[in-house]
């Protein structure tokens, strides 16, 4: 009996556990006690770069914010907008079960509507990502030959930290471990002429956990 015991709970520990509760973003509002407002980066601010960042939120029980991923949003706001909301604290979620973790979406919005409409040139974003050098890979971890692989965007931060990434291609199961394995890559980060800037970049990221330290020639500076 101690061993049927024993397996059962050692079985219940291995249970994932279960997922959280999805709530709108009114009611996720109505929860907030703390709202740190975004900066608003000085590059997008001088390029008149505006618009929405949108992100998905997972809040603990105790109303922090755990996790932020980036639905959508320029490169240098949606950065703006990670490191705000990571900020936030909510009242705990109650349900009938008690307190309880819970995922919702949130929009922050930039905007430079204050200025003259007329000084907005006609295409500031690809105005400006023409003048920016991208990121690029200074270490990975390459997989042994055959492994599986998928392609994420990266959010590369000004400091050459992947501070969030999105799947592009291949099997959503395979996420969790390449983005395991990319919290290791090292990266230079963008520059928009001498200044470190965060952007995205395309990256193939291995879902092998025997993956390997490869490291390449750093890029030069400019």
């Amino acid at each position: 009996m101690a061993c049927v015991c024993l397996a059962a709970w050692a079985a219940a520990q291995s249970d994932p556990p279960p997922p959280p509760h999805v709530i709108g973003a009114r009611e996720a509002t109505r929860l907030l006690v703390n709202q740190a407002k975004p900066d608003y980066p000085a590059v997008a601010h001088d390029n008149y770069i505006q618009g929405q960042v949108q992100m998905e939120l997972m809040v603990g029980v105790d109303g922090h914010v755990r996790r932020a991923h980036v639905l959508h949003g320029h490169p240098l706001l949606a950065a703006s907008a990670l490191n705000c909301v990571h900020k936030w604290v909510y009242r705990p979620f109650v349900t009938s079960s008690g307190p309880t973790a819970f995922s919702t979406l949130v929009k922050i919005v930039f905007d430079l509507s204050q200025r003259e409409r007329t000084q907005f040139p006609a295409t500031p974003e690809r105005d400006l990502a023409q003048r920016v050098k991208l990121p690029e890979v200074v270490e990975r971890f390459a997989p042994p030959p055959g492994s599986p692989s998928v392609q994420l965007r990266v959010l590369v931060g000004d400091d050459g930290r992947a501070i969030d990434s999105s799947l592009v291609s291949g099997p959503a199961a395979l996420l969790a471990r390449a983005q395991n394995n990319l919290s290791r890559w090292k990266f230079q980060p963008a520059r928009w002429g001498n200044m470190a800037i965060p952007w995205y970049l395309d990256v193939t990221v291995p879902a092998e956990s025997g993956a390997h330290s490869e490291v390449s020639a750093a890029p030069k500076q400019h």
